[in-house]
């Protein structure tokens, strides 16, 4: 961000101080050197203005990031600590949460963890405590990274697996940082196979969302290769990792990359290069005061000068790595890891409590969306369900159409009372788009305070909804729930509670809503494919017309009611459709020229005769229409119609050639008294015959006693 348009945006801080975390997540993508000018005249800006109690702190929190990414991590945590003690005498619950999660991962990757699960517990509780669930899971994420500080896969996989199953609200940044641990735990527990399921979502979310940390996903795809053996695939994804990485300056993503690269170089004996690649890390994670690395970085060099035959060099640095291996033993055994280790089987345990009450109560609700295939029935059922488990005052649901690129509105009740609401596009800012553009929970409890998370402009927002007048109210929601529905990892639509108040929402809600979605997204894909396969049963897949075996049973049931009525006179007329030359047409502009032409001919057919007929594909190029109780000249009007209309029509094939068409037919217009159907339909095929012999591209219907023709 030039600091000509940061001046602007600052600017804005005078309307909403919040505003300051917009700013600063733009700021996150911008390089080192420019991101710090930006955060001092951004610090200059806010102090002339005394904005010192919410945005000042904000952006020590963030400036915090920018040296946590540069791997001075000791500066990265005096900002951290100095914002959470701001956000704390000035009661900004956010902000405390927020810093809490920050000096956890500040303090772990020091290997100072008592502090860290210090400042990891206080922000639990007080997550809990005020239903902040989104802080409550980044916090949780960061101790599962302490977890890996120190070895303990499995204890950092079950935190990680807790924060899997409880309902969460997080941003894709910390959906990939999930995603990659994950991966690493599992590639350290020996499930190399898992591990490349959870990098893969990993990097597609990044490459997609967070391109910033791509670097760091490409650097775990690559380990989890070397681990299977791929050598040149893991060589390629580290070659990758540390070019972006130096591109970018993240200074921390390429020490990581070129300590896990020297794996992969003493593994296949090129010693020389192992050491190379550690000395040009090994000072600054010394600087970082990062055991763990610091630890791998020995033990490697250690492993590199033996395989180069320097054996005093291996020696001293295998005494090296065996002392800071007591380090990590003390840390292990550490009285603050064994509260910490209790405080993690005490939340499994609420979370299963939690997970299983949830289940029993919604399992009935689920078996009753879920054995309706009509949509409508289900969004009513859906809507009645989230009006019984969830104080709203309303209940929204919108179906997505990817290809339009448009949320349509099916079901909104206010109050109980059902609302028209308009399409809305996913390009305009809204809650309803971020959701199904970043594939995103939003759990909101004050608007006002918390929009510019999902976009810029409150008051264009404000305005908007007024202008639409999507409310009853004149206020606005104030805490709001929005959840996509999510299938086959695409969304199709979202699901949305909203209250009045602020504050009406807790983990329950949420978790229902969640719940609720799941089986949305299935009874939906179920209605879909029932419709499909009852579909397919009566239309040609092709053509879009009846097929033969639905045609003949809506033919016979047309016959029948015309043969029961009480008047003697009433006809049934079928008219035989044959496309004249079809072979040659597809001899001459091949088979998919050939369908196209039958799609043509249906539509063309369809769009001649009346809603009351019946349409339908008799078998290869030969179609036939049921027309009920008319005049012989009005049968022939309508035959000859069909044929003119295919005879105008006209055809280009793929090289731009046209493709003329024409067609025969031939019908019979008969008394269903006297008539069975079977003798109707062969006097009708009598009739094509005759005009496929009279050079084509002609109409014969027959009538007792009469042939009606051209």
């Amino acid at each position: 961000m030039l600091l000509e348009e940061l001046n602007k945006e600052l600017i804005k801080l005078k309307d909403d101080e919040n505003y300051i975390v917009k700013i600063c997540e733009k700021l996150r993508g911008t390089e080192s050197k420019v991101a710090i000018e930006a955060y001092e005249a951004a610090i200059t800006f806010v102090r002339e203005h005394k904005m010192l109690t919410c945005a000042y702190p904000w952006i020590l929190y963030h400036k915090g990031w920018l040296c946590f990414d540069s791997t001075d991590f000791k500066a990265a945590t005096n900002l951290y600590e100095e914002a959470y003690h701001i956000f704390k005498e000035n009661n900004n619950i956010d902000g405390q949460l927020a810093t809490c999660s920050a000096l956890v991962s500040g303090y772990s990757v020091q290997q100072k963890l008592s502090q860290a699960i210090e400042h990891g517990m206080e922000g639990i509780e007080l997550a809990e405590k005020v239903g902040n669930y989104e802080r409550l899971t980044q916090i949780k994420g960061n101790l599962a990274a302490l977890y890996m500080e120190i070895d303990e896969y499995e204890k950092a996989k079950e935190l990680l697996d807790q924060i899997v199953n409880i309902p969460r609200v997080y941003s894709n940044a910390f959906k990939v940082a999930c995603y990659t641990n994950q991966a690493e735990c599992c590639n350290h527990l020996g499930d190399p196979d898992q591990a490349i399921v959870y990098i893969t979502k990993a990097l597609e979310l990044a490459e997609e969302y967070i391109p910033r940390m791509v670097p760091n996903v490409l650097k775990e795809m690559a380990h989890i290769y070397a681990t299977k053996g791929c050598y040149d695939t893991a060589e390629e994804y580290f070659v990758k990792s540390v070019e972006m990485a130096k591109a970018g300056g993240a200074q921390l993503y390429v020490q990581d990359a070129l300590l896990y690269w020297a794996e992969l170089d003493l593994v296949q004996g090129r010693y020389k290069e192992t050491v190379d690649k550690l000395q040009q890390v090994e000072e600054g994670i010394k600087e970082a005061k990062s055991i763990r690395n610091l630890n791998k970085v020995y033990l490697n060099m250690s492993k590199g000068f033996k395989g180069l035959g320097n054996y005093e060099q291996a020696y001293a640095y295998l005494e090296k790595h065996m002392e800071l291996e007591k380090q990590m033993q003390a840390i292990r055994s550490a009285e603050s890891m064994e509260m910490l280790n209790r405080k993690r089987e005490e939340e499994e345990g609420k979370i299963y409590k939690f997970l299983y009450n949830q289940t029993e109560a919604l399992n009935g609700v689920g078996q009753h969306i879920l054995s309706n295939l009509d949509k409508e029935s289900i969004f009513t059922i859906v809507a009645k369900e989230i009006q019984d488990l969830i104080q709203a005052d309303i209940v929204q649901i919108g179906i997505y159409n990817e290809e339009e690129g448009v949320l349509y509105n099916e079901l909104s009740i206010e109050k109980g009372q059902r609302l028209v609401v308009g399409p809305m596009s996913i390009i305009e800012d809204s809650f309803w788009a971020y959701s199904v553009k970043h594939k995103q929970d939003i759990f909101i409890k004050d608007t006002e305070k918390e929009y510019s998370r999902y976009f810029e402009n409150f008051k264009e927002y404000l305005e908007k909804i007024r202008k639409k007048k999507e409310y009853v109210v004149e206020t606005i929601p104030y805490s709001l729930i929005f959840v996509p529905i999510i299938m086959k990892d695409k969304v199709i639509g979202v699901i949305s509670t909203q209250a009045y108040k602020k504050d009406s929402f807790n983990l329950k809600d949420l978790s229902t809503l969640k719940t609720l979605s799941n089986y949305l997204g299935i009874a939906l894909e179920n209605a879909r494919l029932y419709m499909e396969v009852e579909y397919a049963s009566k239309y040609d897949v092709l053509t879009k017309v009846f097929n033969r075996k639905e045609l003949f049973e809506e033919t016979t049931q047309m016959y029948e009611q015309l043969k029961e009525s009480n008047n003697t006179n009433r006809t049934l007329c079928i008219l035989m459709i044959d496309v004249d030359n079809f072979k040659r047409i597809n001899d001459v502009y091949g088979h998919q020229e050939g369908d196209r032409v039958l799609e043509t001919v249906a539509d063309l057919i369809q769009a001649s005769v009346g809603e009351k007929d019946r349409v339908g594909r008799y078998g290869g190029e030969e179609f036939m229409v049921a027309i009920p109780d008319e005049a012989l000249k009005q049968c022939i009007q309508k035959a000859e119609a069909i044929r003119k209309n295919v005879e105008k029509a006209v055809i280009t094939s793929a090289l731009g050639i046209p493709i003329p068409i024409t067609v025969s037919i031939g019908g019979a217009n008969l008394s269903t008294k006297k008539h069975t159907l079977e003798q109707i339909i062969n006097y009708a095929d009598k009739e094509l015959l005759k005009a496929k012999n009279s050079g084509k591209n002609y109409v014969f219907v027959y009538q007792e006693g009469n042939t009606g023709g051209r």
